[in-house]
Protein backbone atom coordinates (compact mmCIF):
# COMPACT_ATOMS: atom_id res chain seq x y z
CA UNK A 1 0.00 0.00 0.00
CA UNK A 2 1.88 2.96 -1.10
CA UNK A 3 0.22 5.47 1.23
CA UNK A 4 3.62 7.74 1.33
CA UNK A 5 2.43 10.62 4.25
CA UNK A 6 -0.18 11.52 6.55
CA UNK A 7 0.43 15.29 7.78
CA UNK A 8 -1.54 16.89 10.89
CA UNK A 9 -0.68 20.41 10.56
CA UNK A 10 -3.42 21.83 12.70
CA UNK A 11 -5.90 19.90 15.30
CA UNK A 12 -8.77 18.72 13.76
CA UNK A 13 -7.15 18.47 10.26
CA UNK A 14 -5.71 15.10 8.61
CA UNK A 15 -4.23 15.08 5.31
CA UNK A 16 -2.63 12.01 3.36
CA UNK A 17 -0.22 11.53 0.27
CA UNK A 18 -0.95 8.44 -1.90
CA UNK A 19 1.68 7.21 -4.53
CA UNK A 20 -0.21 5.92 -7.27
CA UNK A 21 1.30 2.10 -8.45
CA UNK A 22 -1.81 0.35 -8.37
CA UNK A 23 -3.94 -0.96 -11.04
CA UNK A 24 -7.69 0.65 -11.57
CA UNK A 25 -8.74 -2.72 -10.48
CA UNK A 26 -6.86 -2.86 -7.54
CA UNK A 27 -7.71 1.05 -6.41
CA UNK A 28 -11.66 0.18 -6.68
CA UNK A 29 -10.99 -2.93 -4.67
CA UNK A 30 -9.95 -0.68 -1.96
CA UNK A 31 -12.96 1.48 -1.75
CA UNK A 32 -16.55 0.82 -2.14
CA UNK A 33 -17.81 3.14 -5.09
CA UNK A 34 -21.83 3.51 -5.95
CA UNK A 35 -22.97 2.76 -8.75
CA UNK A 36 -23.53 6.43 -9.83
CA UNK A 37 -19.49 6.45 -8.87
CA UNK A 38 -18.80 4.00 -11.18
CA UNK A 39 -20.31 5.16 -14.20
CA UNK A 40 -18.28 7.90 -13.29
CA UNK A 41 -14.92 6.93 -12.78
CA UNK A 42 -15.56 4.49 -16.19
CA UNK A 43 -16.43 7.99 -18.18
CA UNK A 44 -12.06 9.01 -17.37
CA UNK A 45 -10.92 8.29 -20.88
CA UNK A 46 -7.52 8.43 -19.35
CA UNK A 47 -6.10 5.85 -17.30
CA UNK A 48 -3.93 8.10 -15.12
CA UNK A 49 -7.19 10.72 -14.40
CA UNK A 50 -9.22 7.55 -13.28
CA UNK A 51 -6.38 6.25 -10.86
CA UNK A 52 -5.98 9.70 -9.67
CA UNK A 53 -9.71 9.91 -8.81
CA UNK A 54 -9.91 6.33 -7.09
CA UNK A 55 -6.71 7.07 -5.29
CA UNK A 56 -8.36 10.29 -3.96
CA UNK A 57 -10.86 8.39 -2.44
CA UNK A 58 -8.86 5.74 -0.98
CA UNK A 59 -6.86 8.47 1.01
CA UNK A 60 -10.34 9.26 2.92
CA UNK A 61 -11.01 5.82 3.28
CA UNK A 62 -7.51 5.78 5.13
CA UNK A 63 -7.90 9.05 6.95
CA UNK A 64 -11.67 8.25 7.95
CA UNK A 65 -11.81 4.54 8.27
CA UNK A 66 -15.10 4.40 10.21
CA UNK A 67 -16.83 6.78 7.33
CA UNK A 68 -18.63 4.93 4.43
CA UNK A 69 -20.27 7.54 2.71
CA UNK A 70 -19.77 8.45 -0.76
CA UNK A 71 -18.07 11.98 -1.80
CA UNK A 72 -20.31 14.05 -3.58
CA UNK A 73 -19.86 17.59 -5.78
CA UNK A 74 -22.01 20.69 -5.02
CA UNK A 75 -23.10 22.86 -8.45
CA UNK A 76 -19.63 24.24 -8.28
CA UNK A 77 -17.42 20.89 -8.30
CA UNK A 78 -16.46 21.52 -4.58
CA UNK A 79 -16.49 18.00 -2.63
CA UNK A 80 -18.20 16.98 0.35
CA UNK A 81 -19.58 13.54 2.43
CA UNK A 82 -22.73 12.80 1.98
CA UNK A 83 -22.85 11.94 5.76
CA UNK A 84 -21.99 15.85 5.85
CA UNK A 85 -19.69 15.31 9.34
CA UNK A 86 -16.32 16.25 7.66
CA UNK A 87 -14.67 18.79 5.30
CA UNK A 88 -12.90 17.72 2.57
CA UNK A 89 -10.71 18.32 -0.26
CA UNK A 90 -8.59 16.48 -3.36
CA UNK A 91 -5.84 17.16 -5.47
CA UNK A 92 -3.61 15.40 -7.41
CA UNK A 93 -0.40 15.65 -9.57
CA UNK A 94 1.36 13.05 -11.82
CA UNK A 95 1.38 9.86 -10.16
CA UNK A 96 0.54 11.21 -6.57
CA UNK A 97 -2.94 12.12 -5.13
CA UNK A 98 -3.94 14.05 -1.71
CA UNK A 99 -6.57 14.47 0.60
CA UNK A 100 -7.51 16.80 3.31
CA UNK A 101 -10.29 15.93 5.94
CA UNK A 102 -11.16 18.33 9.36
CA UNK A 103 -14.61 17.80 11.34
CA UNK A 104 -14.35 21.39 12.40
CA UNK A 105 -13.02 23.48 9.48
CA UNK A 106 -13.76 24.60 5.74
CA UNK A 107 -10.31 22.86 4.02
CA UNK A 108 -8.47 23.03 1.20
CA UNK A 109 -5.26 21.03 -0.48
CA UNK A 110 -2.90 21.22 -3.37
CA UNK A 111 -0.24 18.95 -4.79
CA UNK A 112 1.72 20.19 -7.80
CA UNK A 113 5.22 18.61 -9.11
CA UNK A 114 7.91 21.15 -9.53
CA UNK A 115 8.28 22.38 -12.71
CA UNK A 116 10.28 25.51 -14.42
CA UNK A 117 7.57 26.41 -16.53
CA UNK A 118 5.81 28.43 -13.56
CA UNK A 119 8.17 31.58 -13.89
CA UNK A 120 6.42 32.08 -17.39
CA UNK A 121 2.92 32.70 -15.26
CA UNK A 122 3.83 34.30 -11.66
CA UNK A 123 2.49 37.28 -12.60
CA UNK A 124 -1.28 35.69 -13.29
CA UNK A 125 -1.22 34.53 -9.51
CA UNK A 126 0.80 37.01 -7.45
CA UNK A 127 1.77 40.89 -7.43
CA UNK A 128 4.36 42.66 -6.76
CA UNK A 129 4.94 42.52 -3.24
CA UNK A 130 4.69 38.88 -3.06
CA UNK A 131 7.08 38.58 -6.19
CA UNK A 132 9.58 40.86 -4.21
CA UNK A 133 9.34 38.61 -1.13
CA UNK A 134 10.67 35.36 -2.49
CA UNK A 135 13.84 33.64 -1.55
CA UNK A 136 16.02 33.33 -4.01
CA UNK A 137 18.04 30.41 -3.03
CA UNK A 138 15.27 28.28 -3.28
CA UNK A 139 12.86 30.44 -5.56
CA UNK A 140 10.91 27.73 -7.37
CA UNK A 141 9.92 26.07 -4.06
CA UNK A 142 8.57 29.57 -2.99
CA UNK A 143 7.21 30.15 -6.27
CA UNK A 144 5.09 26.82 -5.89
CA UNK A 145 4.15 27.60 -2.28
CA UNK A 146 2.38 30.56 -3.43
CA UNK A 147 0.32 28.98 -6.18
CA UNK A 148 -0.48 25.78 -3.95
CA UNK A 149 -1.39 27.52 -1.60
CA UNK A 150 -3.60 30.17 -3.41
CA UNK A 151 -5.15 26.98 -5.20
CA UNK A 152 -5.97 25.29 -1.59
CA UNK A 153 -7.44 28.61 -0.50
CA UNK A 154 -9.68 28.50 -3.57
CA UNK A 155 -10.91 25.21 -2.95
CA UNK A 156 -11.33 26.03 0.54
CA UNK A 157 -13.77 28.42 -0.48
CA UNK A 158 -15.51 26.31 -3.30
CA UNK A 159 -16.75 29.01 -5.22
CA UNK A 160 -15.42 30.23 -8.58
CA UNK A 161 -15.24 33.94 -7.77
CA UNK A 162 -12.06 34.32 -6.77
CA UNK A 163 -8.87 35.98 -8.35
CA UNK A 164 -5.63 34.54 -7.30
CA UNK A 165 -3.97 37.86 -8.18
CA UNK A 166 -5.77 40.65 -6.60
CA UNK A 167 -8.29 38.27 -4.11
CA UNK A 168 -5.79 35.97 -2.20
CA UNK A 169 -2.79 37.29 -0.88
CA UNK A 170 0.02 35.55 1.14
CA UNK A 171 2.04 37.52 3.69
CA UNK A 172 5.91 37.74 3.44
CA UNK A 173 8.02 34.67 5.42
CA UNK A 174 10.82 33.44 5.05
CA UNK A 175 11.22 30.53 3.16
CA UNK A 176 14.09 28.83 4.77
CA UNK A 177 14.06 29.42 8.38
CA UNK A 178 10.06 28.55 8.54
CA UNK A 179 10.77 25.76 10.74
CA UNK A 180 7.09 24.80 11.48
CA UNK A 181 6.53 25.08 7.72
CA UNK A 182 3.54 28.05 7.84
CA UNK A 183 2.29 31.00 6.95
CA UNK A 184 -0.39 33.34 6.78
CA UNK A 185 -2.90 34.59 3.92
CA UNK A 186 -5.36 36.76 3.39
CA UNK A 187 -8.64 35.90 1.21
CA UNK A 188 -11.07 38.82 0.24
CA UNK A 189 -14.68 38.25 -0.69
CA UNK A 190 -17.38 40.83 -1.42
CA UNK A 191 -14.86 43.23 0.47
CA UNK A 192 -14.10 41.24 3.62
CA UNK A 193 -10.63 40.09 4.59
CA UNK A 194 -10.84 36.54 6.07
CA UNK A 195 -7.51 35.21 7.79
CA UNK A 196 -6.10 31.49 6.96
CA UNK A 197 -2.85 29.79 7.67
CA UNK A 198 -1.18 27.16 4.95
CA UNK A 199 1.13 24.58 5.66
CA UNK A 200 3.15 23.32 3.51
CA UNK A 201 4.99 19.97 2.84
CA UNK A 202 7.99 19.91 -0.45
CA UNK A 203 8.23 16.39 -0.66
CA UNK A 204 11.10 15.31 -3.08
CA UNK A 205 9.83 17.18 -6.11
CA UNK A 206 6.33 17.72 -5.21
CA UNK A 207 4.95 20.67 -2.92
CA UNK A 208 2.17 20.11 -0.98
CA UNK A 209 0.08 22.93 1.13
CA UNK A 210 -2.96 22.28 3.35
CA UNK A 211 -4.91 25.45 4.37
CA UNK A 212 -7.67 26.75 6.84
Amino acid sequence: MPFLREISPFCGIRAGIWHITESDAELRSMVGLTAGEELRCDSFLNELRKKQWLACRVLIRHLLPRETSPVIYDIHGKPSLASGIHHISFSHAGDCAAAVCSAEFPVGIDIEKLRDRVERVKERFMVQAELDALDKRCRLEHLYLHWCGKEALYKLNGKPVLDFRNDIYIHPFDYLCNTNNQCNATMTIDGKTHDHVLHSLKMEDYMVVVAH
